[in-house]
């Protein structure tokens, strides 16, 4: 009987260390916004051609340095093909551990062309693995 208590206590300690070894979450992106302002007081969805747009990520649980990839994607866009990564669009944001990000769409000279669009922020570990996606779609409508 006594054998059988020190091989349970010893079972429990032992799953307590590996509970406490292990993450029992994984790094993600928890929220991925667009708005009209830097810190996404009210989302949005449509704009004008020549709004600005902010696009605010949260990213949480990092257990070590993650690496958010942003970029705009021309979905249907008048004079482009769809689907399309805009040039040059896309810009990298290196996390340590949780906390915010800010993306900021500002428009050509000429104004966005109306059409739909969509920011997609990727999340990759170190060793270049990706480990999560979001995406937010947004128009533009003529003014």
């Amino acid at each position: 009987m006594r054998v059988r208590r020190i091989y349970l206590a010893f079972g429990v300690v032992l799953a307590l260390a590996f509970a406490t070894a292990c993450h029992l979450t994984t790094a993600n992106i928890s929220s991925l916004k667009l708005g009209k302002d830097k810190d996404v007081t009210n989302e949005a969805t449509t704009f004008g051609p020549n709004d600005k747009v902010y696009a605010r990520a949260e990213v949480s649980n990092v257990p070590s340095k993650v690496t958010v990839k942003v970029r705009l994607i021309l979905e249907k866009v008048e004079g482009q093909p769809e689907n399309a990564p805009e040039p040059g669009s896309e810009k990298s944001f290196d996390f340590p551990q949780d906390g915010w990000m800010t993306y900021t769409l500002t428009p050509p000279p000429s104004g966005w062309p109306p059409g739909t669009y969509r920011v997609e922020a990727r999340m990759f570990i170190e060793n270049g693995e990706q480990k999560d996606q979001k995406s937010a779609n947004f128009t533009v409508s003529r003014d």
